[in-house]
């Protein structure tokens, strides 16, 4: 155990020298409703049917299967997010989630003369309009090691469709969870923990840095046993980039998140992620639901997002 402890660390400080800054971009981008209105914090809320790719230790500790449909829009519109997550199996749970996301009317641009340098008299003009896609599918499995300690992986696949450019991307994420007591538990996700790679048609190679979550969340009742559920996450990354905090090659960001069921059918959900605040609410009546998450514009001024599902459970 301590050699593979060490290998494990040997690798999280050597990959990122080979890596490709940014080059995973599209596997940081969050499927499901719920988590999203909570601030990006889902490593340790179990009432998400997108847990494999938050936490799919989290899967572990789920009795009921059910299937989630999202819409999102990103930016005001600009770019488009597709998904379905379904979690199935009786005493071992495996959930599937695929991701579609999609920037629409691309213009692609020409000068009149090529031969010639930009001017007034040589001005650029739409010669085709392109959509960029991405499909993302994760599958999720978990394994109880102890009493309170869960353990899952989550293999994904990838196809990118970019402009004129398309590719293939493989990786998988590897995810813990600690039950601390009763009402407290701690999450973490390894993603990309081998290096996720993506293949491009031409024989380009990108390798995506790996990246680590925390998450402690903490459930309690307060009067009329409403349920409660907060949560602090980490999201440390192993490259230098704009993050709230930055320290040589390490970087990190900060979320929180909130979620209250005052009764049986209605969550009201809230939270901070990164830069800017979320809310949401979620409903249900018998075994049907419908999430509504809502995330201001951010200090980049790319806009606000919002996201819509409906859930089924079984």
């Amino acid at each position: 155990m301590k050699i593979q402890v060490l290998v494990i660390c040997l690798l999280l400080i050597t990959l990122p020298i080979a890596a490709t800054k940014y080059a995973g971009e599209i596997f940081a981008i969050s499927p499901g409703v719920l988590s999203s209105a909570m601030g990006s914090t889902g490593l340790t809320y179990d009432s998400s049917f997108s847990v494999g790719w938050w936490n799919p230790a989290l899967l572990g500790l789920i009795s009921d299967n059910g299937i989630e449909l999202m819409r999102s829009e990103h930016f005001e519109g600009l770019m488009e997010q597709n998904q379905m997550s379904v979690i199935l199996g009786s005493t071992t749970k495996t959930s599937l989630t695929l991701n579609n996301l999609c920037i629409d009317k691309v213009k692609l641009t020409k000068l009149e003369n090529p031969d010639d340098s930009l001017s007034s008299d040589n001005r650029p003009y739409v010669w085709k309009t392109i959509s960029n896609q991405d499909f993302i599918f994760y599958a999720g499995l978990a394994r109880q090691v102890s009493n309170s300690l869960y353990l899952g992986i989550s293999p994904k696949l990838a196809y990118r469709s970019l402009a004129e450019n398309s590719g293939y991307a493989f990786g998988a994420d590897i995810g813990m969870l600690w039950q601390m007591n009763k009402r407290a538990r701690l999450g973490l996700n390894l993603r990309d923990f081998f290096s996720t790679q993506v293949l491009w048609e031409g024989g380009e190679n990108e390798t995506v840095i790996p990246n680590l979550d925390l998450e402690l969340g903490y459930a309690f009742s307060v009067k009329a046993k409403i349920p409660v559920h907060l949560a602090v996450r980490s999201e440390i990354l192993l490259e230098n980039r704009e993050a709230t905090v930055e320290t040589g090659d390490f970087s990190a960001d900060f979320h929180a998140g909130l979620a209250v069921q005052p009764i049986p059918n209605l969550r009201l959900l809230a939270g901070y992620d990164v830069d800017c605040f979320t809310t949401g609410i979620g409903v249900s009546y018998k075994s049907f639901g419908l999430n509504y998450a809502f995330r201001n514009g951010s200090e980049d001024d790319l806009g606000y997002s919002q996201r819509i599902s409906a859930t089924y459970q079984w």
